[in-house]
């Protein structure tokens, strides 16, 4: 605790005093959006399933994004860590997963959508990505698409539903 302590004091030493406005603009407003906690469901044949609940902070000054989410059933559980990237200025993510895996994405967006690619982990001959709709402030549609490495076309496939329980965890 004591050496992640020194380390945070070095950081920020070599990185001077950081203006109050430092983690602001586009895609920090982005993940705004996103912050809260929240109700996932599965939508099916048959209607929509519980899935899990779903939990996100800003951290670190509103730098960092984390989500937690946890399985209906308990069976299946991520939490993920985020941060803008200075080259790009789009939000890089790891997730963590309960089965062992661990993944890294990119969101971009593309018209009204959040699109989130799967830039690391996973199969590499199959490409995976995450389109993410808002349907209204507190309720948003996430369409899982995934393309053999190289193609162009994207078959649709899991669908949620995510429904906002309260502005903060």
């Amino acid at each position: 605790m004591a050496a992640a302590a020194t380390a945070a004091a070095l950081l920020a030493a070599g990185a001077g005093a950081q203006p109050a406005t430092h983690c602001t603009g586009a895609p920090y407003d982005l993940a705004r959006r996103f912050v809260g906690s929240w109700q996932e469901f599965a939508v099916t044949e048959a209607g929509e399933e519980l899935g899990g609940r779903l939990d996100t902070t800003l951290e670190a000054g509103d730098c960092a994004i984390t989500q937690v989410f946890t399985g209906a059933d308990g069976a299946f559980a991520f939490r993920s860590l985020g941060y803008v990237e200075a080259d790009s200025a789009q939000w890089v993510e790891t997730y963590v997963l309960s089965n062992g895996r661990v993944a890294s994405y990119r969101w971009r967006t593309e018209g009204e959508d959040v699109v989130i690619d799967r830039i690391a982990g996973g199969d590499p001959a199959i490409r995976r990505r995450l389109r993410v709709s808002f349907l209204d402030p507190d309720t948003y549609r996430v369409v899982e698409e995934q393309s053999p490495a190289g193609a162009e076309d994207w078959a649709r496939g899991i669908v949620t539903v995510t429904r906002r329980l309260a502005a903060s965890p």
